[in-house]
């Protein structure tokens, strides 16, 4: 077994203060925290914000910057000592950033609206928060158990989400017209589901069915890992989050889930043992049938529209292949640094529908390299991570990081993600976890002996 540089090692103090394996329940708190974030991101509706904070007030946004500040006064006053683990995704986070920051000076050596001045103002504040929260996430979680803890907790969540789209596309209700909070205002008004062919289009608690597609397909792999793993007992305690994030997927009627989960799917079934390859594959078509029962004529749909994909005659298609052309302008114009990151708004301009088109326009083509180098950084580390544990449960939750990750990449592609809260906001804590992952393994490998099962009393 090879060894992890030393920038992939987290860093603990010897004043007993620190956070670590010398006290690894001081975790609990960062975890705590991000359980908080977790709740306001996935159950709050993506559409309230914080009235006097406009369109970047959303609460888990609100929440990330007290999580960064609890973070540096902890470490003002010594508290805790950042982990050296991450540092891949802390550059590229890094680099992402100064080639938002970069854009921005860009937008304001042109004539630039007064509208599209704001969009990069909140552009510049959700990246610092976005900065922020993955920062906190690579350098404070030094414990397996509190990554599992929290892994499991997110899952958790997302089957609450799944469940909320599955009784809207049943039932017909937008929930989230009927969730208020004091002090918060709608940003977006739905006052009833979007449709196509005669289904109902659910959103649940995020903007859109895109983006509520795409977020169950990169928690699919954890949902599976988390049922695969033998500590866990229970069938529907391992097996109904699983249901609940995989019929979510389709009845969105959108490809972009189905695509995400395929594309999952295909990193993440070949690492597992054969047994359970050959048990997935006995099921599939099981799933298949129960899907056709339970939403009868939505399969048909659902390939139609991707036959669509080689016909050339829908509609959805085709404005996504034409977004470069109509925009080619605006890349030509200022193709290092971009017009400015939030500059290039829908309602002025047109929607792109591809968040690597949308980066290029807005931040260039260093703001695209960025993107992608920030994806790639989190995917590295995941899976050098999984390298440096021979603990199957363990390499599992890389292989899971890796695959959500990809997900997330692939499904930048089919609309502008970063646009949206829910997308946004757990992408930017799967990275940070990503930057955790390979410290965490190689601590455990450094002084740690795996036991082969872990105790099978889970933590919730």
């Amino acid at each position: 077994m090879s060894q992890l540089p030393d920038y992939y090692m987290p860093h603990y103090a010897t004043n007993g203060r620190a956070w670590g394996r010398l006290f690894p329940e001081s975790c609990h708190d960062t975890v705590s925290y991000l359980t908080v974030y977790l709740l306001l991101l996935m159950l709050i509706p993506s559409s309230l914000v914080f009235t006097p904070l406009g369109g970047i007030g959303t609460p888990a946004v609100v929440l990330s910057f007290i999580i960064v500040l609890w973070y540096l006064a902890s470490w003002i006053l010594e508290r805790t000592v950042p982990s050296r683990s991450g540092r891949p995704v802390r550059l590229a986070m890094l680099g992402f950033t100064l080639a938002v920051f970069a854009s921005f000076v860009a937008a304001m050596t042109r004539d630039t609206p007064e509208v599209e001045f704001l969009g990069a103002e909140r552009a510049l504040v959700t990246v610092a928060s976005w900065a922020g929260i993955m920062i906190v996430v690579s350098q404070s979680l030094t414990s397996y158990n509190r990554l599992d803890t929290l892994l499991r907790r997110m899952v958790i969540l997302g089957s609450v989400v799944a469940a909320i789209g599955i009784f809207e596309f049943y039932s017909g209700i937008n929930i989230t017209n009927y969730i208020h909070l004091p002090g918060f205002s709608a940003n977006i008004d739905y006052n009833t589901l979007l449709s196509r062919d005669a289904f109902n289009r659910p959103s649940s608690t995020a903007i859109d069915p895109v983006e509520f597609g795409v977020v169950m397909a990169i928690l699919l792999p954890f949902a599976l890992q988390q049922a695969l793993d033998p500590a866990r007992s229970g069938i529907l305690r391992k097996w109904l989050p699983v249901t609940l994030i995989t019929f979510a997927i389709p009845i969105t009627v959108s490809r972009s889930g189905v695509l995400g989960a395929a594309v999952g799917l295909m990193f993440l079934v070949p690492t597992w043992k054969p047994r359970q390859i050959g048990t997935f594959w006995a099921f599939f078509p099981a799933g298949l049938v129960v899907l056709k029962i339970a939403a009868p004529g939505l399969i048909g749909t659902l390939l139609g529209y991707f036959n669509l994909l080689f016909g050339g005659a829908d509609p959805s298609i085709t404005s996504r292949t034409g977004a470069v052309s109509r925009n080619w302008q605006y890349i030509v114009e200022r193709p290092i640094f971009g017009r400015g990151f939030g500059t290039f708004l829908p309602q002025t301009y047109s929607y792109t529908d591809n968040m690597y088109l949308q980066m290029l326009i807005g931040a260039g083509i260093v703001g695209l390299v960025a993107l992608i180098c920030l994806y790639l950084a989190g995917i590295q580390c995941a899976a050098t991570g999984r390298r440096f544990t021979h603990d199957e449960t363990r390499r599992g939750v890389g292989q899971a990081i890796v695959a959500s990750l990809v997900v997330a990449m692939v499904g930048s592609a089919t609309f502008d993600s970063l646009g949206f809260p829910m997308f946004a906001g757990l992408v930017i804590l799967m990275l940070g976890i990503a930057g955790a992952y390979p410290g965490i393994m190689a601590e455990e490998n450094k002084f740690v002996s795996i036991p082969s099962q872990r105790s099978s009393k889970m933590v919730w």
